[in-house]
């Protein structure tokens, strides 16, 4: 399964969050073959509502195909694989209602401005908002600099969101962040 976690295994990540959480509500954006997702399907019950959410082939680069993610799902009755971009996709949530937000849709400092300013009052208290990147290795990938993308790690050091959130970095590349309420 094609996923940028695999080296580090961050699937232990995803597990042990389920663990911890005990989530009614998952919400992934960016599914890729689904990774990160069957770690957490394994990790919670089947009564935890899973929303798999991506563009698949509306996303130019690195994507899956909708149909095949769907297959590969569809035995899983709590999972719903949809088409959905994640700007403009928090309307469908009520505040507090999510668990785990999983977001690694090629990331960079515009989606977690993004995910801080509208998805985080989404997030439950004791729950956690987990990004793909965060580390200065990650923001210095190629494609961050060919394209100019702004950085993530002056987004999550800005004092606006570090008194507000409970903000950890795991380094290990490509790195991942995870977010909470104080």
């Amino acid at each position: 399964m094609k996923s940028s976690y695999v080296d580090n295994n961050y699937k232990n990540v995803f597990k042990a969050l389920c663990f911890q959480i005990k989530p009614s509500r998952i919400v992934e954006f960016g599914i890729l073959e689904g990774y990160s997702l069957h770690a957490m399907i394994q990790s919670s019950t089947k009564a935890t509502k899973i929303d798999a959410c991506d563009l698949f082939d509306e996303f130019p680069y690195n994507a899956a195909v909708y149909e095949q993610v769907k297959q590969n799902f569809s035995q899983y009755e709590n999972v719903e694989v949809k088409k959905a971009n994640f700007f403009g996709h928090e309307v469908n949530y009520e505040n507090g209602q999510i668990d785990i937000l999983h977001i690694d849709i090629a990331n960079d400092g515009d989606t977690y401005k993004y995910a801080l300013d509208n998805y985080m009052e989404k997030i439950s208290i004791g729950g956690v908002c987990v990004l793909e990147g965060g580390s200065k290795e990650r923001d210095n990938v190629w494609w961050m600099n060919k394209f100019s993308k702004p950085s993530i790690v002056e987004v999550i050091s800005n004092e606006k969101y570090t008194e507000k959130y409970n903000i950890q970095v795991l380094e290990d590349y490509p790195s991942l962040t995870l977010i909470s309420h104080k």
